[in-house]
């Protein structure tokens, strides 16, 4: 069954490139699993790093259209990095990807393919329709792995009860953990040039396989 996810109007006299790949999906959410690391460090990783080799950030897929949205809300792509190009970076330095659990880890691998911020976020925390629209002055939330963000002007995931998304980081409000069981993915795209329901169904097709999802539905808003 969809969930109520829309965005708000207003931001595309901004920016107009603005779409939001949703999944949403029942699994029980476990620890990592090696088969899907060893794809990932023997065939995908190592297609990226030649993908991605010789090229600016703003030239990447996925990445591009991010900064170029963070640009123009007023937010500097530099100083606050896209989640995707924060993995990527990653990915071009030769660092290990972290290991989350079962549904996290592909998150990263949809992200590092497309260049896109993947979230995923437990329906069972989310209070409400979901919206996303630009954060106010004054708003932000603690994130995952990390202290107080000042979300200003940021694009955000929010419900009745606040802002708990975004394609920069998360908060720990609605993250995924072990007990989580209804999930809603969300994938960020701010580039109409980039093939987004072919990408819906290769991001199902790897919650299946590796994270054991089911009921799966798939659309874009």
């Amino acid at each position: 069954m969809k969930y109520d996810v829309t965005i708000d109007k207003e931001l595309f006299s901004v920016y107009p490139e603005i779409r939001l790949g949703l999944l949403r999906f029942h699994a029980d959410v476990k620890a990592p699993d090696e088969r899907f690391w060893d794809y990932m460090n023997t065939e995908v990783l190592p297609q990226v790093r030649s993908c991605i080799e010789g090229k600016e950030w703003n030239e990447i897929p996925g990445i591009k259209g991010s900064r170029a949205a963070y640009k123009a809300f007023g937010r500097n792509p530099g100083r606050y990095r896209v989640s995707s190009e924060a993995l990527i970076r990653r990915v071009r330095r030769g660092d290990e990807l972290y290991h989350i659990n079962s549904v996290v880890d592909m998150n990263n691998l949809i992200s590092v393919k497309s260049g896109l911020s993947v979230g995923s976020y437990d329906l069972g925390q989310i209070h409400g329709a979901i919206k996303l629209r630009k954060a106010e002055h004054g708003e932000g939330y603690t994130g995952i792995g990390k202290d107080f963000l000042d979300m200003e002007n940021m694009l955000v995931l929010a419900d009745d009860v606040g802002i708990f998304g975004s394609s920069m980081s998360d908060s720990t409000r609605a993250m995924v953990t072990d007990s989580a069981s209804d999930i809603l993915a969300v994938v960020y795209c701010f580039e109409n040039d980039i093939d987004l329901e072919t990408l819906l169904c290769e991001a199902e097709k790897a919650f299946v396989q590796f994270a054991g999802a089911y009921d799966i539905d798939t659309w874009i808003a």
